[in-house]
């Protein structure tokens, strides 16, 4: 059954109809709800068209139009980034049990960094009635939480934060888990450090990286300081640059476990020892950092904790929308294994 916004007899101050949309799209009003939700029948040009429109206008389906068709479905849905990162399958293992344990079911949007989310994609996904979402791709730049947000939808942001939002947030103390990193490698007498950190535009890199310029001051320079996606591809490009410089660093810091194990493959293909020449240390602690083959020095970051308390948090958001928002940081501990080490005394030249 398609959704019909007009179903209210007032249209809400600034909120946009599927009359609306479907004017700017010159279509008939039950053609967008269809398009929206990917009915096969509604020609590839044709929703191209509606959600162009949707877009551009800042559509979202009227979720109480949705609520006169059923109270609630049962149904969550999850975003992650990517499942690529062995942080996301063993974090989603845990959400899905908790979601499971209050009788509820999951279902998994995976929203990648090179594709921006909006509203509009998200259409048929409100029109099935999905009940909340836990969202753990927000960016700093993230327009649709806001959204959400505003047309009443029960959002809750895991692992990454948005500033300025007003919801419920379960994060990690991503600035505490920066300095502890740092300060480790200060004490084990490294002055030459770089960081290959994540993307600029996550609260994740944002606040690490604050914690560990926090302690490094003075000897972390720009140049030493990269930026890419959170992927092994990028820690290893990150290594071949740095250890291929003019100022080779002693000690890199990956913004995750994925990036460092990318360091850790391009340091011993070009001949350099971990940890005798290169200490490397990470975040998140995923189960990988532990093999024998990594030995990942890592800052376990709460994971388990943060994606058990974000799933209760929705449930208890969806079933008490009125409820005070909470913002909870979970603590994080250094986990010291065998990659780093004091710093070498001779120069370290790659040809």
């Amino acid at each position: 059954m398609a959704l019909d916004d007009s179903a209210s007899s007032a249209k809400p101050p600034g909120r946009v109809t599927s009359r609306e949309v479907a004017a700017a799209a010159g279509v008939h009003q039950s053609t967008v709800s269809r398009a929206l939700r990917g009915d096969s029948r509604i020609s590839q040009a044709t929703r191209e068209q509606v959600e162009q429109a949707a877009r551009q206008l800042g559509y979202v389906p009227n979720s109480s139009a949705r609520s006169l068709r059923s109270q609630r479905t049962g149904i969550v849905g999850v975003m992650v980034p990517n499942i690529d990162n062995a942080y996301y399958p063993q974090m989603l293992s845990d959400i899905n049990r908790e979601f499971a344990a209050a009788g509820y079911s999951m279902v998994l949007i995976v929203d990648p960094p090179h594709r921006r989310s909006d509203v509009s994609r998200l259409g048929s996904l409100l029109d099935a009635s999905v009940d909340g979402l836990l969202i753990l791709s927000a960016t700093l730049d993230s327009g649709m939480p806001a959204v959400l947000h505003a047309r009443g939808v029960p959002i809750v942001l895991g692992v990454r934060s948005v500033p300025g939002l007003d919801v419920d947030i379960m994060e990690p103390d991503n600035f505490s888990a920066g300095r502890a990193v740092a300060q480790h490698l200060l004490d084990l007498g490294h002055s030459e450090v770089a960081a290959a950190m994540g993307p600029e535009i996550t609260s994740t890199t944002k606040h690490r990286l604050l914690g560990i310029q926090s302690v490094l001051a003075g000897t972390l320079p720009p140049e030493r300081i990269l930026h890419g996606q959170y992927s092994h591809e990028a820690g290893y490009a990150a290594c071949n640059r740095l250890l291929r410089g003019a100022d080779v660093p002693t000690a890199i810091i990956a913004g995750n476990d994925v990036i460092a194990i990318g360091i850790m493959d391009a340091a011993r293909q070009l001949g350099v020892a971990i940890p005798d020449e290169l200490s490397v240390v990470g975040f998140d602690d995923i189960q990988m950092a532990s093999w024998h083959s990594f030995r990942l020095t890592t800052v376990d970051m709460g994971t388990a904790a943060i994606a058990e308390q974000s799933a209760r948090r929705l449930v208890e958001r969806i079933q008490h929308a009125d409820g005070p928002k909470r913002h909870e940081l979970f603590p994080a501990s250094l986990t010291v294994r065998g990659t780093t080490t004091a710093p070498r005394k001779e120069s370290l030249i790659v040809e």
